[in-house]
């Protein structure tokens, strides 16, 4: 296990149902092994199909349309862009 860093309160952004912290799973070697991209610049993407979703009123709301990664590249290049935000 790492070294809790001085004044760092891991329990600040940890959950109170957290079975681990952030250090267990920055030491955990399948767990790392997980968060390290196995891909090279030019690589063919994971293909997926996903269902689209209407916000435009700030609620959640079905299109009956579905986003297929495979079939929109074909036509145009695709850019992904991942994130976060609560």
């Amino acid at each position: 296990m790492s070294e809790v860093p001085k004044g760092l309160d891991w329990k600040a952004f940890t959950p109170d149902d957290s079975p681990k912290t952030p250090l267990d799973l920055a030491s955990d070697p399948v767990l790392k092994d997980l968060s390290t991209p196995d891909l090279e610049v030019g690589d063919v993407a994971f293909d997926f199909d996903l269902p689209i979703y209407d916000y435009s009123d700030c609620v959640e709301k079905a299109t009956d349309k579905n986003f297929h990664l495979a079939s929109e590249a074909s036509e145009r290049p695709v850019a992904l862009v991942f994130g976060s935000y609560t």
